[in-house]
């Protein structure tokens, strides 16, 4: 590189890329330069530096591999590349260093998430249950265990659902399965009528028994059912249907 100090005079400088040159060396270097040439100005003086400090800095960064870059490869037992990832550090123009680093935190924070999006697996149970052809012992046994007469408990169910078996059937308010309970009511008086260490509403043991259940918590007996059959639906037109179907069994 040759540089113009004026009057028809130039001072020739050798850039080494590959070496480092901090600021003192530039500074001695310059002023043995100014004392072989008496008349160099301060302005050539000004321009000698400001080119050296910039071709230094320039050397530095083309020398010096970049920290941030990564480069993963993975290969499969016969050398064929199954999978390479590079990752280069991305630089914004205009941006601080505290603004990058805020950047590359969000950007891996975002990462993370995705990558834990992705692991995150839901389960789902499917039970399959195995209805009895008959409800019939079902009823009586429920009946029996809460002092419900059983045939109440069959025209219930007829009247809800037309005595289906286990079912995830859902009218618009709410309520579900084949006794058709309301889920709030069924968090309380809810029954593992078949033992299988689960209370779920769609099963048609748990259901009935639930029923039985909850008809005795709310006042009925063998003599009484029209205050339970109220609080299970507070409808007349509920009420007489039921006992029509109950007495059409023989109760």
């Amino acid at each position: 590189m040759t540089l113009q100090l004026g009057r028809g005079r130039a001072v020739k400088i050798k850039i080494n890329r590959s070496a480092i040159r901090p600021k003192e060396w530039i500074k001695s270097y310059v002023h043995n330069k100014i004392s072989e040439n008496a008349h160099v100005t301060k302005m050539a003086s000004f321009a000698l530096i400001g080119a050296l400090i910039p071709l230094t800095a320039m050397s530095a960064n083309v020398d010096q591999p970049d920290a941030e870059f990564k480069s993963n490869i993975k290969l499969a037992k016969n050398d064929q590349i199954l999978e390479a990832v590079d990752t280069a550090k991305t630089i914004v123009p205009g941006e601080s260093r505290v603004q990058a680093e805020a950047r590359v935190a969000a950007e891996n924070a975002a990462k993370t998430a995705q990558a834990a999006k992705v692991k995150t697996t839901t389960s789902v149970v499917f039970r399959v249950y195995n209805d009895p052809s008959s409800f019939d012992g079902i009823y009586q046994s429920a009946g029996a265990a809460y002092g419900i007469d059983w045939r109440i408990l069959k025209a219930i169910h007829y009247v809800e659902t037309g005595a289906s078996g286990s079912t995830s059937k859902r009218n618009p308010s709410g309520a579900t399965g084949p006794m058709q309970f309301i889920p709030s009511t069924w968090r309380a008086y809810g029954v593992d009528g078949n033992g299988d260490g689960v209370k779920d509403i769609t099963n048609i043991n748990d259901a009935i028994y639930a029923a039985a259940n909850y008809l005795r918590a709310s006042g009925g007996d063998m003599n009484n059912y029209k205050t339970s059959l109220w609080s299970y639906n507070p409808s007349t037109r509920y009420y007489s249907k039921v006992m029509e179907v109950a007495r059409s069994l023989g109760f």
